[in-house]
């Protein structure tokens, strides 16, 4: 099965709308999650028709800030169990294959509250014991160089995320491709790119699958 994260940073323009539709039809994931859409629950939810997909479950922004969205193909039976502005999470199911978990996530954009998703996070750790992943747009790196640019991230924000991490058995299943998966032309000409967007992925799933791997894909 393939599963394809990406962080739309606001899907109500047409355009982008367009290029996420071309993604689906290159990639022909199974389940798409989508973190960050700036859209109401219904909106994004109304997207399955028109990028291919029969079932979608969404969580409505805040203003325009957050909002994630699942959805899938009927190939795959996905029961969704519990949601937050930070998270959606599920139970898969698929033939021939054990039931897993599956959450899709968005961190916590304000710095300052961040430590509201490691909680989130912490919390579902103890809901379940089904092979576990987590995926989406987490807004925080796990080491000091997956940032390059300016505006440097303190080590106690990082050492709350990896902490968060260990405490929940989860390890990142790494990728291939690019190094950053988020960059932006900050003060003075200078280009941010950071290592926000990333699969988590406890033991007994990487048993489950284990020659799982994660693609950084290129988008305009």
């Amino acid at each position: 099965m393939k599963i394809l994260s990406w962080n739309c940073r606001g899907i109500g323009d047409p355009a982008t709308v367009r290029e996420l539709r071309d993604l689906v039809e290159r990639s022909s994931p199974s389940v798409l999650c989508l973190v960050e859409t700036q859209l109401q629950k219904s909106r994004v939810e109304g997207l399955r028709f028109s990028l291919g997909f029969d079932f979608s479950f969404g969580v409505g922004s805040t203003g325009r800030s957050g909002g994630i969205c699942v959805l899938w193909k009927n190939s795959v039976d996905i029961s969704i169990k519990s949601f937050s502005q930070y998270h959606v999470d599920a139970w898969v199911t698929e033939p021939g294959i054990d039931q897993w978990r599956l959450s899709c996530f968005y961190g916590e954009a304000t710095r300052s509250l961040r430590y509201k998703t490691w909680n989130t996070m912490t919390r579902l750790r103890g809901e379940s014991t089904l092979p576990w992943m987590c995926i989406g747009d987490f807004n925080e790196i796990l080491r000091a160089d997956e940032q390059h640019g300016p505006n440097e991230r303190g080590s106690a924000q990082i050492e709350a995320f990896k902490e968060a991490v260990d405490v929940c058995g989860l390890a990142d299943l790494g990728y291939r491709g690019l190094d950053w998966t988020w960059e932006k032309k900050v003060a003075g000409g200078h280009q941010c790119r950071v290592h926000l967007d990333r699969a988590l992925v406890t033991a007994c799933w990487s048993f489950l699958f284990p020659f799982a791997t994660l693609g950084h894909l290129t988008t305009v």
